[in-house]
């Protein structure tokens, strides 16, 4: 039982939501959404905020035909999406039309009303489009509340029924138009609140129809589909001197005005100072409608969908908080609120403090039944309900009515839905007034899930031995249900060690948890979690670091040396994972690990070395791969995998990076070549792609030396690119392993950042 300052039953349209009591639901929710995972769900319109013209006041209709929106409501200019309130401002008096494939205004359409629209309707011809308010003017001629708009021309027509007071809602047929308000005459004579007229070019004639609407006034009303009744709603007590069917809503016969069988009024009450049904659409088979009460008067603040065939409540969607709009599509209802609590329609929990969600979706179908209000307001427990769908835009409320609210109107096309209110912003996005949201075959796809970063916090302990467990919260995403958890660790570029897939509603996200039981004992490992939706949408922890529990496993037999880099250093590379703690010979700042790799950052005549000296072998059998961010300006860039390194001697393979993407190799007796060519056949990079190089060091006085390189991730060749034989005396004996990066002065003042990476180091 939300509190609304009449919004609509006065003129000035405001609202405002107060309701004590605060509570936690955890109720049942559908997986819908763009992409839902149950083919028996219905799909939404994606939560991608599309740029639309934007108004300076409130909108409360919008009629859509072919590629044009009609915008009726409160305002005084437009301007286009981006642009700051105050610049770019196009004139616009209480109406325009936008492009609804691409949310521009245009230009050629500007009549001008003196006071506010409130509704709109379109003939069945589509030529003209009627309009409710509380104007009295028109471009400048007399309309009173009641006119309507040649499409072809933007100008008033001719048509001018005379209301003596606020019109709110208009509906057309071929033969009629009907009017809805506060009014109690119609062309000088007694007509209250409903009135119906005949269309013609030569002004109006009033039809007979004339029900006795009884206290308050008519909010909306929709015409039958063969266009014999109507059914009208509002605040009303009473219709042709009976509350049920009257009470809030009626159906009348349009050739008498008497009254007729509406047995959805039994359960939806709205009426009285303190309760109204606000709005009502049609689909030519159902009609739907919505409300609000505060206090006694009313029981329905959600919305309801009822059978034209016989008047019987179809489904009733039992939320609390005002709801101002709906619109039935083939397959989904789309609300305009301020919803707040739903648990009794199987939807979201009250939270404490209250949040508002405004705009929602919700089945065409029956998905269950109502229960009761645990919190003892109005309910309808046992009632058919809808489910709620995965769709939550999030909208910053404007200020122009001081009623502190969103949207207020919504409308839909097969492949748009388009909102309109007071809002300032969608989904932190700077757009107020109107705004259009596309089916995922139009829209852009690009909302994800929602948190990330010290948000999305990631926790890790290692409970034993060679065990982490991580544990990180749920992560709803506000238009797709389904959410992918890839557990990274060491390298986001690497594949995830752990993935689940969670379906679930946004007030439903449970904590996730994985335990690494691969973890190498008593080393230092970091893990980061990435949240992915259907369309690859990803959010990311931040890297969380932790020592596994447990003393280091020997290595594996025949393994000289070992790093896969799942570390971070900022100024070193510090300790492999075999053979012990890096030593580095150049700047500090140019060595690091992250990744998953270690980084060394090359500038103009400068050498980066890391050396492993505790593995003391003569006979090795050495890969590795490597990687430049960029090609040099000019010159080279080396990356050198070096055995037998002793003080200045070793043997090595030297990669050289060329500027135009070619790669040469050269065998390498301590810094001199013996044998290679500055560019080989056939081998050749683009900035970041890996090369895996070979290098073996057999046997003594001679040696043989052998190197083979090829693309990271192809198969490994099985001929040597290059083979030497050497008995140089200072290199017949065992030394350590190293990774050299060096580049030639002229390669440019950038840096050029080598990657390494799956250093293994075997005996052959």
């Amino acid at each position: 039982m939300t509190q609304i300052h009449r919004w609509r039953l006065l003129a000035a349209g405001a609202a405002a939501a107060v309701l004590g009591g605060s509570g936690l639901v955890m109720s049942g929710g559908a997986t819908a959404d763009t992409a839902p995972i149950d083919p028996a769900l219905p799909e939404t319109v994606s939560a991608d905020v599309l740029p639309t013209v934007q108004i300076n006041g409130v909108a409360w209709k919008q009629v859509i035909v072919g590629d044009t929106v009609y915008v009726g409501g409160n305002f005084s200019s437009a301007r286009p999406a981006g642009a700051a309130a105050g610049t770019s401002e196009t004139p616009r008096a209480n109406m325009l039309a936008y492009r609804l494939s691409t949310g521009e205004l245009i230009s050629g359409f500007a009549p001008q009303f003196n006071g506010q629209v409130k509704d709109m309707a379109l003939s069945p011809d589509k030529k003209l489009l009627y309009v409710a308010g509380s104007f009295t003017q028109v471009d400048g001629v007399n309309r009173y509340r009641g006119a309507a708009i040649d499409l072809a021309t933007g100008a008033v027509t001719t048509f001018r029924p005379i209301f003596n007071s606020a019109t709110y809602a208009v509906a057309a047929t071929a033969d009629a138009v009907f009017f809805g308000g506060a009014f109690t005459s119609a062309d000088n004579t007694a007509r209250t609140k409903v009135a119906a007229v005949r269309p013609n070019d030569t002004g109006t004639q009033l039809l007979p129809m004339n029900p006795t609407v009884s206290n308050g006034s008519v909010q909306d009303l929709v015409v039958s589909p063969d266009g014999a009744d109507i059914v009208i709603g509002g605040n009303f007590t009473k219709v042709n001197g009976s509350g049920n069917p009257g009470y809030g809503l009626a159906r009348i016969k349009v050739a008498t005005g008497a009254s007729m069988a509406l047995p959805v009024n039994s359960e939806v009450r709205n009426a009285g100072n303190e309760a109204a049904v606000l709005a009502l659409e049609t689909d030519g088979t159902s009609f739907y409608g919505s409300g609000y009460h505060f206090g006694s008067g009313g029981n329905v603040e959600g919305s309801f969908k009822a059978d034209w065939a016989n008047g019987r409540l179809t489904w009733l969607e039992d939320c609390h908080g005002d709801t101002y709009a709906v619109w039935p599509t083939d397959s989904v209802v789309y609300q305009a609120s301020h919803k707040h609590y739903c648990g009794n329609s199987g939807g979201f929990p009250e939270t404490n403090p209250r949040s508002f969600q405004h705009s929602t979706a919700v089945t065409q179908d029956v998905r269950g039944t109502n229960t009761r209000d645990i919190y003892g307001y109005p309910d309808h427990p046992g009632t058919p309900r809808p489910e709620f769908l995965e769709w939550y835009p999030k909208w910053t409320p404007g200020t122009f009515t001081g009623s502190n609210q969103a949207p207020w109107t919504v409308t839909a096309t097969d492949d748009y839905v388009v909102y309109g209110g007071e809002f300032l912003k969608v989904n932190g996005v700077a757009q107020q007034g109107l705004v259009r949201f596309a089916v995922k075959d139009v829209a852009p796809n690009k909302v994800g899930p929602a948190k990330s970063g010290s948000q999305f916090k990631l926790t890790a302990t290692s409970p034993a031995d060679g065990q982490v467990k991580l544990t990180w919260p749920g992560n709803a995403d506000m238009d797709n249900a389904t959410v992918t958890y890839k557990v990274y660790r060491g390298s986001i570029d690497a594949e995830p060690i752990h993935t689940k897939a969670v379906t679930a509603a946004f007030w439903k996200q449970a904590n996730q948890t994985f335990t690494d039981t691969s973890a190498p004992k008593g080393t230092s490992q970091r893990y980061r979690v990435a949240a992915e939706d259907a369309f690859g949408n990803r959010a990311l922890t931040d890297w969380i670091t932790v020592e596994v529990r447990g003393v280091p496993d020997a290595p594996e037999e025949g393994v000289v040396a070992e790093d896969t880099f799942e570390r971070a250093e900022s100024s070193g590379w510090g300790t492999a994972d075999v053979g012990g703690t890096w030593a580095r010979t150049g700047v500090a700042g140019s060595f690091s690990v992250s990744d998953g790799r270690g980084w060394h950052a090359v500038t103009p005549g400068g050498t980066t070395e890391s050396r492993l000296e505790d593995p003391s072998e003569r006979d090795v059998d050495a890969t590795v791969s490597v990687a430049a961010s960029r090609l040099p300006d000019a010159g080279y860039v080396w990356g050198i995998l070096g055995a037998r390194v002793s003080g200045s001697n070793h043997y090595a393979s030297r990669l050289r990076f060329n500027p135009d993407g070619t790669v040469g190799v050269h065998l390498v007796r301590s810094g001199t070549p013996v044998v290679g060519a500055n560019a080989v056949a056939g081998l050749s990079v683009a900035p970041g792609e890996r090369l895996k190089v070979r290098l073996q060091v057999t046997g003594t006085s001679p040696t043989t030396v052998r190197t083979k390189v090829w693309p990271a991730g192809s198969a490994e060749p099985s001929g040597w690119t290059y083979e030497l034989s050497d008995s140089t005396a200072a290199n017949q004996v065992a030394g350590g392993v190293m990774l050299r990066g060096y580049g030639a002065s002229t390669i440019g003042s950038t840096p050029v950042r080598l990657s390494w990476d799956d250093l293994s180091v075997m005996e052959p």
